[in-house]
């Protein structure tokens, strides 16, 4: 039973990411250049780690302030 669920996730990260990963399969006309790169997983899978890692290091670095004054 849980092989077909699955599978069915499978399929709706698929037609999800389509969009944005998508491949234009028209043929080119003659002098027309190939087309723009667009996003790619890893460039994506890249800009999320580093947006953890920014969120980490503000969590942890202590924020100056009137907390840290001693007295």
């Amino acid at each position: 039973m849980d092989l077909p669920l699955i599978i069915l996730a499978v399929l709706v990260v698929i037609a999800a990411a389509a969009p944005r990963y998508g491949v234009d399969s028209r043929r080119l006309r003659p002098g027309e250049g190939p087309a723009r790169r667009g996003p790619t997983p890893w460039g994506d899978v890249a800009t999320f780690v580093a947006f953890l890692r920014r969120l980490e290091i503000a969590s942890v670095r202590p924020h100056r302030g009137t907390a840290w004054i001693r007295r």
